[in-house]
């Protein structure tokens, strides 16, 4: 019996897109060639991850949030124990804590291939990290983008480091598994309580100011009195929830914009949008877009970083902080007629599956690391 090889996906935690990320990742392995163990830096045990987690091994190491402060040296000693242990071939950490830890390993441990991938814009700005990176660079290391954004931004920032060992690896997604799980047009729209014949723009994100809800505000309060049975539904929480419903109160908005709070698989609901909006200054990647165009719903973004890689050619995008524009955009997608209109929505569909399908990063994978 061949000894299979092992594998460690690390990540910070078990929120609900870091699962469907580590999920990504184990379905790169062949279960006959590899072992894949997901490990949780930090949170508690629960039956709910474990389920959720497609890996062989699912293990909470339960870090405390003094233990990933600092030097780090608790988590530090844990993980090495843990390497030590199962002898990891490949071990894919994601974001910058995570990758610290284990690029200090990396020094105690034999680990063959070690890629550390960051999903956040200027990751690597502070003048410690790069020193550090600089300091502690091996052969056996890869730095990893989610888009080439950010992987462009790595290789401005990352001192002592070839090019060749900072990648671009997508976030990618599974179009038959999301698609299965979508409501219909009629029953999402039922489960928001949104008229059938409501024009419904749509943003999923959360309220903060990198999502910049308040320009998207701005621009629906300047086309309403064109789009006269148009909604906004703005689906997610976060700090500037009770600013962004005053703002909506302000620009006598509030019968016509829906904040629906958090929603368990929100992306479940994109089928009750006919546009989808994105108004981002910062967006590392953008998979709520991979979502929405899944949905064949045609959508407008900014050109923030990751997103116009999303994108490309397949919907409308504008500057960042430009209500008008945003506007002007919306509304041209709204009057389009209506086989154009579908036709948009198609072409974002044939998008996601040219270049985000699991197929597509599974390729990309394997020729980075088999070059």
């Amino acid at each position: 019996m061949t000894t299979r090889k092992t594998v460690l996906i690390l990540m910070h935690n078990d929120v609900t897109h870091f699962i469907d990320i580590a999920n990504q990742y184990v379905t790169l392995f062949d279960k006959n060639k590899y072992e894949v163990t997901v490990a949780y830096l930090t949170g508690d045990e629960n039956e709910q991850t474990i389920q959720r987690t497609t890996s062989e091994k699912v293990l909470f190491l339960k870090c405390s949030k003094k233990d990933i402060r600092g030097l780090k040296i608790q988590s530090i000693k844990k993980l090495t124990a843990l390497c030590r242990e199962h002898q990891f071939s490949l071990v894919v950490s994601h974001r910058y804590k995570p990758s610290y830890i284990m690029m200090w390993v990396s020094r105690f441990c034999k680990i063959p291939t070690l890629i550390s991938v960051m999903h956040a814009m200027e990751t690597m700005h502070a003048f410690s990290r790069k020193i550090f990176i600089a300091s502690i660079f091996r052969k056996n290391m890869y730095f990893a983008g989610v888009s080439d954004a950010v992987r462009d931004e790595l290789r401005e920032q990352l001192w002592g480091v070839p090019k060749n060992h900072i990648i671009t690896l997508y976030n990618c997604i599974d179009m038959q598994a999301s698609e299965c799980h979508l409501f219909s047009r009629s029953d999402a729209r039922q489960k928001l309580n949104l008229p059938e014949d409501a024009l419904v723009l749509g943003n999923i994100a959360r309220l903060v100011p990198d999502k910049d809800q308040h320009t998207l505000l701005h621009a629906f309060a300047q086309i309403k009195s064109q789009l006269s049975n148009a909604k906004l539904v703005i689906v997610g929480v976060g700090a500037l929830e009770q600013d962004l419903k005053q703002l909506a109160t302000q620009l006598n908005l509030q019968n016509d914009v829906i904040f629906t709070g958090f929603l368990t698989g929100a992306y479940r609901y994109l089928k009750a949008f006919d546009i989808f909006v994105l108004s981002s200054v910062e967006e590392a990647f953008g998979r709520v877009l991979l979502e929405a165009m899944i949905a064949r719903v045609p959508v407008v973004g900014t050109r923030a970083d990751g997103i116009p890689e999303v994108i490309g050619d397949a919907g409308i995008m504008v500057e960042a902080r430009n209500p008008t524009a945003l506007a002007n955009a919306i509304l041209h997608v709204a009057k389009l007629p209506r086989e154009q209109f579908l036709a948009m929505g198609d072409s974002g569909y044939e998008r996601i599956k040219a270049r985000f399908s699991t197929d597509k990063f599974h390729e990309d994978f394997w020729e980075i690391i088999n070059a």
